[in-house]
């Protein structure tokens, strides 16, 4: 009978290391699931949202001066001349099929200049939102209502306070423009 009391402070003992042991771990997956989340610059084109990654997004600027270019495709607006650097200005309601930007003033527009390692362009856009993290799991397939021509351009969905977002495949936005 001596050593029961010396059996149940050590069964406590070791219920409270492993309950130490399952917080820690509780708590790495919760960092891990954080580390593993995405920033995404959301943005407003019409009355839908839309998302790219904000590793893909080099500036966003407002003042510009589009200049425009001959016997190029319709999404292309012009080329703009940002500290010495010529880029392309896209309407990406143009590119996706979805009609074009509101109004026929290229300058009023918000540009976010999104990036790969060949190319890049000023997409212009109706707003700019703000850039939010979420987690990978809740990337979401595009959903299978939207339109066939502009399914190629969306790499996901996910839901950002109550909403739908399209994420868009900048790799196929910026395909057209660098060929």
């Amino acid at each position: 009978m001596a050593d029961a009391p010396r059996d149940d402070g050590l069964a406590a003992s070791a219920e409270m290391v492993l309950r130490r042991r399952a917080e820690a771990l509780a708590l790495a997956t919760e960092e891990s699931e954080v580390a593993k989340g995405l920033s995404l610059l959301l943005f407003r084109i019409a009355d839908e949202w839309y998302a790219v990654e904000a590793g893909d997004v080099r500036e966003i600027f407002q003042d510009y001066a589009v200049t425009p270019v001959p016997c190029v495709p319709d999404f292309i607006l012009g080329v703009v001349n940002i500290r010495g650097e010529i880029l392309s200005v896209t309407d990406p309601a143009r590119l996706m099929g979805l009609g074009s930007i509101g109004n026929d003033e290229p300058t009023a527009w918000p540009a976010v200049v999104v990036t790969n390692q060949d190319v890049a362009t000023a997409l212009v856009v109706d707003e700019v939102g703000d850039i939010v993290e979420v987690a990978s799991h809740a990337l979401e397939p595009p959903i299978s209502g939207i339109d066939r021509s502009q399914a190629e351009f969306i790499a996901g969905s996910v839901f950002v306070s109550d909403r739908m977002v399209g994420l868009l495949n900048v790799e196929r936005v910026l395909q057209p423009i660098g060929s």
